[in-house]
C-alpha cells in the first residue's frame, strides 16, 4: 500500500517538472524574427543598391510580377481629360539574398514597413498628374519576406492620370485612357515586369461610377520595338451614357 502511494507521488511530481520545462523552452518567435532580420539585413550583410539575380541565380533580369486591386474610380473628367483612381498596388519578386530558416514551417514570413531596407523595383506612373500615399493612421504599406527569398510589396495609392479624349460623339463617346507604368532607369536586360499569373487585376464589388458602369477588363502584353519596347496593359471597359475604356500599360526600357 505504501509503495503504491510512493510511486504515484513521484510520477505526479515528475510530470509537473516536465510541463514546467516545456513552458520555459517555448520559442519566442518575435525574438526569432529579430534575429533573422539582423542576419539577412544587418550592417554589411545586404546591399539594397544591388538588384537581385535572375531566375535560379543567373545573371538574367530580375522578374517582378504585378497585380492591382482597383478600390475605386473616384472621378472621370472629360473637361480636364483625366481620371482619378485608388489602387492597392502589389509587386512580387525573388531576392535569394533574403532566404532564411523558417523554423520547420513555423515562421511564415517577416514583415517590414520600411521599403528602403531592401532592393525595390524603380517603377513609376508615366502619365500621372498627381498622386499620394495613404498614411492614416499609419502608412498603408508593407513588405513581406518569405523563407524562399520571395518579396511581396503592397501599398495603397491614389492617382490622378492624364486621359486625352476624343469628344466628337459626346455624350455617347468611347474613350481610351491609360495607366502607364515603367521602370525609370533599368532596361529589360536587368528588369522585366510581368503580370501575376491568375487574376492579376481585381476590382472592388459594386463599384459605383456616376455616368459610367464597369463592363469588363482584360490584360495583355504589347510588343512595341521602341525604347519602351515591352508594355503590359489592362483594358477596363466602362459604359453608361459614355463609354470609358481604361488601358493600363506596364512598360520597360530596352536597349
Amino acid at each position: 500500500m505504501g509503495t503504491g502511494h510512493y510511486f504515484w507521488a513521484i510520477f505526479y511530481f515528475t510530470s509537473l517538472c516536465s510541463a514546467s520545462l516545456a513552458n520555459n523552452a517555448k520559442i519566442n518567435f518575435r525574438e526569432k524574427e529579430k534575429k533573422v532580420l539582423d542576419q539577412i539585413l544587418g550592417a554589411g550583410k545586404y546591399d539594397a543598391r544591388i538588384r537581385p539575380s535572375g531566375i535560379n541565380g543567373t545573371d538574367g533580369p530580375a522578374i517582378v510580377r504585378i497585380n492591382l486591386f482597383v478600390r475605386s474610380i473616384m472621378t472621370i473628367s472629360d473637361i480636364k481629360m483625366e481620371y482619378s483612381v485608388q489602387l492597392t498596388f502589389r509587386e512580387q519578386w525573388t531576392d535569394e539574398r533574403l532566404k532564411f530558416d523558417d523554423i520547420q514551417g513555423r515562421l511564415k514570413y517577416l514583415t517590414l514597413t520600411e521599403a528602403n531596407r531592401v532592393w525595390m523595383p524603380d517603377l513609376f506612373f508615366s502619365n500621372e498628374k498627381e498622386g499620394h500615399f495613404h498614411n492614416i493612421i499609419m502608412p498603408n504599406v508593407y513588405i513581406r519576406i518569405f523563407p524562399n527569398g520571395s518579396v511581396l510589396y503592397s501599398i495603397r495609392i491614389s492617382l490622378t492620370l492624364a486621359c486625352p479624349m476624343n469628344l466628337k460623339l459626346y455624350p455617347l463617346d468611347r474613350q481610351i485612357c491609360s495607366l502607364r507604368m515603367a521602370s525609370y532607369g533599368w532596361t529589360t536586360n536587368d528588369l522585366v515586369f510581368l503580370w501575376k499569373e491568375g487574376d492579376p487585376v481585381q476590382v472592388v464589388k459594386n463599384l459605383h461610377l456616376p455616368r459610367f458602369t464597369l463592363e469588363k477588363f482584360l490584360t495583355d502584353y504589347c510588343n512595341s520595338k521602341t525604347n519602351t519596347a515591352q508594355c503590359i496593359y489592362i483594358y477596363l471597359s466602362v459604359c453608361v451614357c459614355e463609354l470609358l475604356l481604361l488601358c493600363v500599360y506596364l512598360c520597360e526600357w530596352r536597349n
